[in-house]
């Protein structure tokens, strides 16, 4: 009789234990709920009918692209916006070449640009050893005047006013001369030490070569023609009514960077030259001019 008795006792504890727990979290729900209630806000209603609006647009700033502009290698080096120009490069003038926007070349004719290279040179030195005549003790050189074209002998100690010369010592002896295909040989060779008063320092003449100056010449003529005149780096001369400038000259390849400027130019055309297929043999005729 006594097990029938626990089992009940356990039964009654189980189920105070479960109400308990029922109504605690009830009433932690109730708290939570009722704290979050508030004053409920009454909306107002109108009597007017609904009509629908649109807000206005947002301003918008356009701006419009200014037509591209040449850049410094020439007219034809112009990029537009889409459509880039087409480069090319030719390997036998080591250079590049460009192909201007169809878009931009149609609307600007292109002006033949009246100017073609001929030839370039190193520049000589104003004084030129080209032999000598004479004996042991008693040579004298023979020498040649740039400029002028003309020869005259001399010995050491001769000065030269229109060059802004002075021979100081003239030497002739026997050096072995190497002949292609050929034994070497001996032969009298001519040297001369020469002062020179505008860059004050001295220079070895040899008659076996001519002597440069470091500087380069360029034979340039008008489009189409042989005749040529002699230009150099920096000088500005004008064909008809376009002028023309020397940027730069190049001996490999001959080529020369010129900038071109007339009235009927919107903007200077530079472009780089290369040498002329058939190098005219005419010399300058007309001395270069500034």
């Amino acid at each position: 009789m006594a097990a029938p008795g626990k089992e009940k006792i356990t039964l009654a504890l189980a189920f105070l234990i479960a109400l308990g727990s029922a109504a605690t979290f009830s009433f932690m729900a109730w708290r939570k709920t009722h704290a979050l209630q508030g004053a409920v806000s009454s909306v107002a209603l109108s009597d007017a009918p609904y009509e629908p609006t649109a807000t206005d647009a947002p301003a918008v700033k356009t701006d419009l692209w200014n037509q591209p502009v040449a850049q410094s290698r020439g007219r034809d080096w112009v990029y537009d916006t889409f459509t880039p120009p087409e480069i090319f490069y030719n390997a036998r003038s080591k250079h590049f070449t460009v192909k201007p926007p169809v878009s931009l070349a149609d609307d600007t004719p292109e002006e033949p640009f009246g100017l073609e290279l001929a030839s370039v040179r190193p520049e000589p030195f104003r004084l030129q050893l080209i032999g000598y005549v004479g004996s042991d003790g008693n040579w004298r050189g023979t020498f040649q005047n740039v400029a002028t074209g003309g020869v005259f002998l001399a010995t050491a100690g001769r000065r030269v006013p229109s060059l802004a010369l002075t021979i100081k010592s003239l030497e002739v002896r026997s050096e072995a001369i190497a002949l292609p295909q050929s034994m070497a040989t001996r032969q009298h060779v001519a040297t001369a030490v020469i002062y020179d008063e505008r860059d004050k320092r001295e220079i070895t003449l040899s008659q076996r070569e001519r002597q440069f100056t470091g500087s380069l010449s360029a034979f340039v003529a008008p489009a189409g023609e042989a005749a040529t005149r002699e230009v150099r780096q920096g000088e500005t001369f004008k064909i008809g009514d376009a002028s023309y400038r020397v940027e730069k000259i190049s001996l490999t390849p001959p080529t020369i960077d010129v900038t071109k400027e007339s009235p009927t130019l919107t903007q200077p055309d530079r472009r780089t030259l290369n040498q002329r297929e058939v190098e005219d043999s005419a010399a300058p005729t007309e001395p270069p001019s500034s």
